[in-house]
């Protein structure tokens, strides 16, 4: 007998991939390119975001800012800690190594609350960087 899995809007207590595969990408995307509802990550309603960052090129720290989108308002912006004017991001250091031979002390894992936003996109000002982004509820 097969076990059914939900996929659809609920709460996860573990990650689930915003990417919609597990161990997929998400784009990290410049700023001007934030128009539509469409763009970026859906959240499904969850409470946070973890994201995990890889540097790609080894030359220099490289930073992803979070911006959430939330229907109510139907526009794009920084998200900002809870409390607080500054916005949300993660940082990956200057590795010094090519990324296949970097080790999981060269990556940089962090978790954030985003509760009441309904999308989310990851933008910097280049492309080489991986970025990595699942939501939980718990």
């Amino acid at each position: 007998m097969s076990q059914f899995k939900h996929t659809s809007w609920g709460r996860t207590r573990g990650p689930k991939n915003v990417s919609g595969t597990q161990a997929g990408e998400v784009d990290v995307v410049l700023v001007g390119t934030l128009d539509a509802a469409t763009d970026g990550y859906a959240t499904e309603n969850q409470r946070y975001l973890h994201v995990l960052l890889v540097d790609k090129n080894n030359s220099t720290n490289l930073t992803v800012t979070v911006y959430g989108y939330n229907h109510a308002f139907g526009v794009w912006a920084p998200l900002n800690q809870l409390g607080t004017s500054t916005a949300v991001t993660a940082t990956v250091a200057d590795s010094g190594t090519a990324e296949g031979s970097q080790t999981a002390a060269h990556r940089e894992m962090v978790t954030f609350e985003i509760a009441g936003i309904d999308r989310v996109a990851f933008v910097g000002t280049t492309a080489d960087i991986r970025c990595y982004a699942a939501c939980s509820t718990f």
